[in-house]
C-alpha cells in the first residue's frame, strides 16, 4: 500500500529570473511505501536533535518564523537530509508546474483544477497494481478557497479522468485534508514541490538540489521525468509556448516522450516548436522564441 502526500508551491514574477516566465504555480506530491513512513518519521526527529531544535518544529522549503528563520546552513542541512533520506526509502515524487501568463483564456480555478488532475493521475500511476491514500496539505487562500479545492478533489474520486476512472479505484479514499505542520511527510511534499519550481524559476539558490530532487523525480519506461514526474502547463506538443524544453535545460534530459501516444519515441530536446528552443531564457533572452504560437 502507498501514501501520497500532496502540497502546493508559488512564486511571484519578481522571484523567477528565468526570462519568459512570469509567475509560477506548482502541486508536488511525495509517494511513500507504507514500510517508509515510520522511518522517515524518525530521521526527521533525528534531524531536528541534531540541529538543536524543538520537537515538532516544521520543516518548509523557506521557513517564515519558528527556530528555522533565516538559519541558512540549518535550512540547506535539513533539505539535503530530507530528500537523501526519501531517496533511500524509495519514495517517489511528481511536480506539476504551471505558468498561468502563458495559459491566456484560462481562469485561476480552472488552471488550479487541471493541475490537480494531472497530479493525480501521477499520484495513480505511481501506485501501479497497489492501493493507496492521498493527504494533501490544507489549501491557504481561506475557507473558499479549500471548499472549492475539495470539491475538485471529490470530483475526481467520483468521476475519474481521461486516463483515470473510478472503476479503478487505486485510490481508497477521497483526498484527506490536514496541516503540514502535524505530518512530517507533506513537509516532504512542500519541499519538493517549492524546490522544483524555483529550480524551473532559474533561482540560483535551488541548483545545489537539482540531482536530489531529480532523483526522487518519477521516470517513465525510457527513464525520462518529463511528463511524468516532472510535469508543465502549457504541454501540449502542438502548443508553441509549452515548456518542456525546460526539463533540457534544468534536469539534462535529452528527449521528451509523448505519455498520450503509446509510442516509443521520444522528441529530441530542446525541441524548435517550443520555447526555450536556443536558450535557457538565463543567458541571452533574445534567443528564446520559436514559430508563433498555434493555439
Amino acid at each position: 500500500m502507498y501514501f501520497a502526500f500532496m502540497d502546493d508551491s508559488a512564486r511571484k514574477a519578481k522571484d523567477v529570473p528565468r526570462q519568459g516566465l512570469e509567475d509560477l504555480h506548482a502541486y508536488g506530491a511525495v509517494i511513500f511505501p507504507q514500510d517508509a513512513l515510520q522511518p522517515y518519521r524518525e530521521q526527521l526527529a533525528q534531524l531536528r536533535k541534531e540541529l538543536g531544535i524543538p520537537t515538532g518544529t516544521e520543516f518548509k522549503w523557506a521557513p517564515d518564523g519558528g527556530p528555522l528563520h533565516k538559519k541558512w546552513n540549518e535550512i540547506h542541512t535539513a533539505r539535503v537530509r530530507m530528500l537523501e533520506g526519501a531517496a533511500a526509502l524509495g519514495v517517489r515524487a511528481c511536480v506539476v508546474v504551471c505558468a498561468p501568463h502563458l495559459m491566456p483564456g484560462w481562469s485561476e480555478s480552472e488552471l488550479k483544477s487541471e493541475m490537480l488532475e494531472y497530479l493525480y493521475e501521477r499520484v495513480t500511476y505511481a501506485f501501479g497494481e497497489e492501493k493507496g491514500v492521498v493527504i494533501a496539505d490544507q489549501p491557504g487562500g481561506g475557507r473558499s478557497d479549500e471548499t472549492r479545492w475539495l470539491a475538485d478533489a471529490l470530483a475526481l474520486d467520483t468521476d475519474g479522468t481521461q486516463y483515470v476512472k473510478p472503476a479503478d479505484k487505486q485510490i481508497l479514499l477521497p483526498i484527506i485534508t490536514t496541516r503540514s505542520d502535524h505530518v512530517d511527510h507533506l513537509q516532504l511534499a512542500d519541499l519538493v514541490a517549492a524546490a522544483t519550481t524555483a529550480l524551473i524559476a532559474g533561482a540560483p539558490t535551488a541548483d545545489r538540489y537539482k540531482d536530489l530532487v531529480y532523483k526522487l523525480l518519477m521516470k517513465n519506461y525510457r527513464d525520462y521525468a518529463g511528463g511524468t514526474g516532472l510535469k508543465f502547463i502549457p504541454s501540449a506538443s502542438y502548443n508553441s509556448r509549452a515548456l518542456m524544453n525546460l526539463a533540457h535545460w534544468v534536469f539534462g534530459e535529452d528527449a521528451y516522450v509523448i505519455p498520450d501516444t503509446g509510442s516509443s519515441m521520444g522528441m529530441t530536446l530542446p525541441y524548435g516548436g517550443w520555447i526555450f528552443a536556443g536558450n535557457n531564457g538565463m543567458d541571452d533572452p533574445a534567443d528564446m522564441g520559436t514559430q508563433q504560437s498555434r493555439s
